[in-house]
């Protein structure tokens, strides 16, 4: 059994799982990659920006899923989603409230060799996860003997451009969106699709429509459809016949008021100190909490979203709430609507205190905290008001993984120092090959950092891990961690702002 299902069975208490099909793990995703040196994730703790100035074509990897079908257990949980039956499923939202608030789609259409599925769908007032799967007949989607080939990568034959729109709007034009993907095989490709659309105010029942242009990658995308090119000029109007013959489409109707059981979104329009921003709402539902912000259109883009998150949250326990990392989005205009994810809080949450953050640093004046690993848990006070836990470090063949938790306040992602005792980088390949991933853990408020050795050839193939950088290399040479302090920050509590939910 998977980690996934084998973490389902556990939460959810159900043991007649032994039915349930092994998928062979073929690629690990590459989602959230940040291939740079310790010292420029030092410099990368400040969240990043994407600006959207308009709706450009973009040429999307392959995306897929399958449905699962496990009759011994489905009365018990309802749908199990098949993304997950592979350990290269990444956990977006939490397992169980997926599992619990999900709806069976299994709508599929097929066209010249390839086949698009809509397998899954779980909404509520802040995201919309959509589980779906493309397959390919005849031509494999990659040129591999050995089932390495990448997702973005020159060795792919064919390209697709996979988009899902809402009540007639497109999905993924806010910020905070995620995607992961892996290939099962050369001809099957799975996904899951995290739409933020905590902005959207989209009413319980709504439309929704999945369609693709698949074609050869050499493919020029002045091809596309006449409503693809709308859809990504922000003109869509529905899709025509003649286009449905060109397209791979799928449209039907959820509901999403089965999860309101479970949410609550409450207005706040607060205009955040010392800022432009105002904070119009707080959405806390089962698949994540979220705060709407809005900055009008004042001055240089660039500006406006500059300090929309520069404020730490706190609850009537004086708990301080993790703020996850996430892009923001700024339109072309200069406007801006964000949504900023926090842990620790859920509907009954009584209170929210708003307390203004200040920084002032240099790059030169860094300074690292350092532990010896094999112990655990090992606290980092980073700061004067929050600590970094790790609580265990997990080692195999190129790959190793921090799992660690929150204590107070910690800024954006903590910026890990992975060394040996000469001080020198001990990461997967060292810092030119590693990838760093940041999976959150939902159930547990907690974070895993992966640093994983990803490396290719010229032409875009996955090489195989150096002896350097398999686990017994790896632990020997990997002795100390150090994380990156942050007191370069100040909590001004004197001009705090709370809120009332209650």
């Amino acid at each position: 059994m998977n980690k996934h299902l084998a973490k389902l069975q556990k939460e959810l208490d159900i043991s007649d799982t032994h039915n349930m099909p092994s998928t062979d793990i073929i690629l690990k995703n590459v989602n959230n990659k940040i291939n740079v040196s310790p010292e420029e994730r030092k410099i990368y703790m400040k969240r990043k920006y994407l600006k959207i100035t308009s709706i450009a074509a973009v040429i999307c990897a392959l995306a897929v899923t399958t449905a699962f079908a496990a009759d011994s257990i489905s009365g018990k949980i309802g749908e199990i989603i098949s993304y997950f039956q592979n350990d290269n499923a990444v956990e977006m939202t939490s397992l169980e409230q997926l599992a619990n608030f999900n709806d069976s789609i299994g709508k599929s259409i097929s066209k010249d060799g390839y086949t698009l599925t809509l397998d899954n769908v779980a909404a509520d007032d802040n995201f919309v996860h959509v589980f779906y799967t493309v397959t390919s007949e005849n031509e494999p989607f990659y040129n591999s003997s050995d089932n390495n080939a990448p997702i973005w990568s020159n060795s792919l034959n064919v390209s697709a451009d996979i988009r899902c729109v809402i009540n007639g709007k497109l999905s993924d034009v806010s910020n905070n969106n995620h995607e992961s993907g892996y290939f099962v095989d050369q001809h099957t490709y799975k996904c899951a699709e995290k739409y933020n659309v905590s902005g959207y105010n989209i009413p319980n029942k709504f439309n929704l429509e999945l369609f693709a242009f698949i074609s050869k990658a050499d493919t020029s995308e002045e091809n596309f459809p006449v409503a693809f090119t709308k859809l990504l000029n922000g003109q869509y109007d529905g899709i025509t016949d003649d286009d449905k013959n060109s397209v791979w489409y799928i449209s039907t109707d959820i509901d999403k008021s089965k999860v309101k059981v479970s949410s609550i979104t409450k207005d706040i329009n607060l205009k955040l100190p010392n800022s432009d921003a105002t904070v119009e709402k707080a959405v806390f539902s089962p698949f994540g909490n979220q705060l709407v912000i809005s900055t009008p259109s004042t001055g240089d883009p660039d500006n406006v979203i500059a300090n929309i998150d520069s404020f730490a949250l706190y609850d009537e326990n004086d708990t301080c709430l993790d703020i996850l990392n996430s892009d923001l989005s700024v339109n072309g205009d200069g406007s801006s609507r964000n949504s900023l994810e926090f842990l620790k809080a859920n509907k009954d949450t009584k209170q929210l205190k708003f307390v203004p953050v200040k920084y002032s640093y240099n790059t030169e004046d860094f300074d690292t905290i350092f532990n010896s690993v094999g112990t655990y848990p090992i606290e980092y006070k980073i700061n004067d008001y929050g600590k970094v836990i790790v609580t265990g470090i997990r080692i195999t063949d190129g790959e190793i993984d921090i799992d660690y938790y929150k204590d107070g306040f910690v800024p954006y992602d903590p910026a890990f120092v992975l060394q040996n005792d000469n001080g020198e980088n001990a990461e997967p390949g060292d810092k030119f090959s590693s990838t760093l991933y940041t999976d959150v853990n939902y159930e547990t408020n907690s974070y895993t950092a992966r640093y994983v050795f990803e490396a290719y050839d010229d032409n875009g193939k996955l090489l195989p891990i150096p002896e350097s950088s398999k686990a017994d290399a790896l632990k020997q040479q990997f002795t100390k961690l150090g994380v990156v302090k942050t007191d370069y920050y100040t909590l001004d509590f004197d001009s705090a702002v709370t809120v009332n939910l209650k």
